[in-house]
């Protein structure tokens, strides 16, 4: 479940891509401006937030202070599918008889529950930095959206989940550890009534694990 500030990736969202190591890339020296974010920054350069934040440890990065000074780790992120790619991805997807996908990477029994932008799943308020934004950086959207944990799901994969359809993993939470995946829905009372739930989940496409 997505929960306040989580590890920096769900709050105000990573940036719309898969890491590759940061420490390696060129440091960009930035100014903050009025009305800038971390997401906003981040998104300029290329790059994610917990990368700014480690390079800038002294920050508080719900609080920017205009004039501040950062050192800005340039590229380290390269692109991920569009939402138009995943659905042409899901509509290639053939079934067997009983249901399962007929080409798929690994079968992993999970723990499925629901979440939504509210602030009971996520403790976040509209306006708020980071609100509705997934660890992707993408908002989060019913029909794509699930939070895995990438040690054992890897982020930007592509799963199929019985009953519930092809989902993309965009998203991180503090809840969600080891085989439990929460799935974005709209509204809160879809969320109370999916409740948890026992699926056997397909990884038809698995997203680059992190250097």
């Amino acid at each position: 479940m997505a929960c306040l500030f989580l590890a920096l990736s769900l709050a105000a969202g990573s940036q719309p891509a898969i890491a590759a190591q940061a420490t390696s890339k060129p440091l960009a020296r930035h100014e903050v401006q009025p009305g800038e974010s971390l997401f906003t920054i981040a998104s300029r350069y290329n790059t994610r937030i917990e990368h700014i934040v480690e390079q800038n440890p002294q920050i508080d990065p719900d609080h920017l202070a205009i004039g501040q000074v950062l050192q800005v780790p340039r590229d380290t992120v390269i692109r991920q599918k569009s939402r138009a790619e995943l659905a042409e991805h899901a509509a290639k997807v053939v079934y067997t008889q009983t249901g399962e996908p007929s080409n798929y990477i690994k079968m992993i029994p999970c723990k499925l529950t629901a979440y939504s932008n509210s602030y009971e799943s996520t403790g976040k308020h509209p306006g708020d930095p980071g609100y509705g934004i997934t660890a992707s950086g993408r908002p989060a959207k019913e029909g794509y959206t699930i939070a895995v944990d990438p040690k054992i799901i890897p982020m930007h994969s592509i799963v199929y989940i019985p009953g519930i359809g092809v989902r993309y993993a965009e998203d991180t939470g503090g809840a969600v550890k080891g085989t439990h995946i929460d799935v974005f829905f709209e509204k809160d009372s879809l969320c109370r009534d999916f409740g948890v739930q026992q699926r056997n989940v397909y990884i038809i496409e698995e997203g680059p694990r992190e250097s």
